[in-house]
């Protein structure tokens, strides 16, 4: 019908800038993602080839498995208590279906494109993270930063992270594969970005980072080809690895440095409102908090010792900074921290380690409570609320989050089946990657499946689209290039 007016191809013009509009989306815009999905609806729909398109979807048994999971959501619905809840969820949950049908409406494109898209993904990467550094260094506005990990502006410093490992592995496969003045500009991104991964401090971007080096130099090896770029991946992959391990096994050196509560209560009064016997901005007892920073300036917990700080010091303390060492720009201020948690913490408010054991524990006990169906789409956070209030848990109110861990999630949602069949689905794509040497699709589910273990990355509305939209364009094998 628009073919008069718009020519042959608006069609695939149209869904080339849908693709367009996901690729930049996934790292910054809840909007363009949304828009995009009712753009390629549209599309399809103006097309009136449904024929074609519902037969292309059926024979396709990847779409078919992950428009599972959504369907699954829709079966959970049957045994949830809680309706309201469900059906949100369910709302949410919909871009497993939309975005991968959009997707896989038009493999050819995708399979002409996709080295296309994926360079607009590393330039969006490199364009957002050098946004994120500017912005800190006040080169843009005077925003201040309690934390060094609100460095991420336009969404959760976890996934951006991950995005960002991903962005790494973009420029490595195509900087070893370029020649001459390309191939150096994708190692300069590839390095601009570790940088940028290692100032950010987020611990799930370095490990990603990590796994993207050993993955590459791994397939180098295994094609028999660049092997002087696999022999460096793979030693900077090993040696950066054991080197975090070894570090956060030593435990943090002890100090003699002497304790005085009542002074330091008496004299906290002087300095900041802050309650001495509440709580800082992380949730942190801050008379602990306070300790902790006097003993890493090499200060005793005491009158003399308090009075030596200055009025910035006092506003790091109560934004929950308790070493000196954790405002260091990389990773040592990060594994610092870190080694505390492993070592000497007890205390879950305040750490992500022990926070996070505590919400395993607790999902853990609610799995096994339901082990055969599950709780139900929409019975997940107050089946959490409930075993938090029968274990008389630690965590304060505000802390008593859900599993943060996707193969729990599904575990305690749907019961040991649903747990399984989602990791079919993950099995599935992995043997697909495999089956056709597609290095880049092999690292995008490596990243995805370790991230599911200390993160709800399928509970919100980014991390549905990154997995949704990157699992269809691996799942469409590429064909031969628009440059080629």
């Amino acid at each position: 019908m628009l073919k008069r007016f718009f020519g042959t191809n608006y069609s695939d013009a149209a869904h080339a800038v849908v693709l367009a509009m996901f690729t930049i989306g996934i790292v910054c815009s809840k909007a363009l993602l949304s828009i995009g999905i009712l753009l390629g609806l549209l599309n399809l729909l103006l097309e009136f080839n449904y024929k074609v398109l519902f037969n292309s979807l059926r024979s396709n048994r990847l779409f078919l498995l992950i428009a599972g999971l959504f369907f699954l959501h829709l079966l959970g619905m049957f045994w949830t208590e809680n309706l309201l809840e469900g059906w949100d969820d369910v709302r949410m949950k919909t871009s497993l279906i939309t975005i991968p049908l959009i997707v896989f409406a038009k493999p050819a494109l995708i399979g002409m494109y996709r080295d296309r898209l994926l360079n607009l993904l590393l330039i969006t990467l490199l364009l957002i993270s050098s946004i994120n550094t500017l912005t800190y260094f006040q080169f843009f506005g005077d925003r201040y930063y309690g934390d060094l990990r609100e460095l991420s502006l336009f969404g959760s410093h976890i996934r951006f992270g991950i995005l960002v490992a991903f962005g790494v592995a973009i420029a490595i496969y195509f900087g070893s594969r370029k020649c001459g003045s390309w191939s150096k500009v994708y190692w300069i991104a590839a390095f601009l970005l570790v940088a940028y991964t290692i100032f950010s401090q987020v611990f799930s971007g370095l490990l990603s980072v990590l796994i993207v080096l050993l993955l590459s130099g791994i397939f180098a090896f295994y094609k028999k080809k660049y092997n002087w770029v696999g022999i460096g991946l793979v030693t900077i992959g090993l040696f950066s690895g054991l080197a975090v391990i070894y570090y956060l096994s030593i435990p943090p050196p002890a100090t003699n440095l002497p304790i005085n509560m009542g002074e330091l209560e008496i004299e906290w009064k002087h300095h900041s409102t802050y309650n001495f016997q509440g709580i800082d901005r992380k949730k942190q007892p801050i008379k602990y908090t306070l300790i902790r920073y006097l003993h890493s300036k090499n200060l005793p917990a005491n009158r003399l010792g308090i009075n030596k700080l200055q009025a910035s010091d006092f506003k790091e303390i109560e934004n929950g900074t308790a070493d000196i060492h954790e405002k260091k720009p990389g990773f040592i201020g990060r594994l610092n921290e870190m080694r505390y948690q492993i070592h000497v913490a007890n205390n879950p408010n305040g750490s992500t380690l022990l926070q996070r054991l505590e919400f395993w524990k607790t999902g853990w006990q609610i799995a096994q409570k339901n082990f055969i169906f599950g709780v139900g789409t929409g019975d997940i956070k107050q089946a959490f609320q409930d075993e938090y209030q029968s274990d008389n848990s630690l965590l304060l109110a505000e802390n008593r989050l859900e599993a943060h861990n996707t193969y729990l999630t599904f575990f305690i949602t749907f019961g040991i089946g649903g747990v399984f069949y989602f990791l079919y689905v993950l099995f599935a794509f992995a043997h697909n990657q495999l089956q056709t040497n597609q290095l880049l699709g092999i690292i995008f589910i490596s990243l995805l499946a370790v991230s599911f273990l200390t993160e709800d990355t399928l509970e919100t509305q980014m991390g549905i689209s990154i997995f949704s939209y990157l699992y269809a364009i691996f799942s469409i094998p590429k064909t031969k290039s628009i440059e080629e």
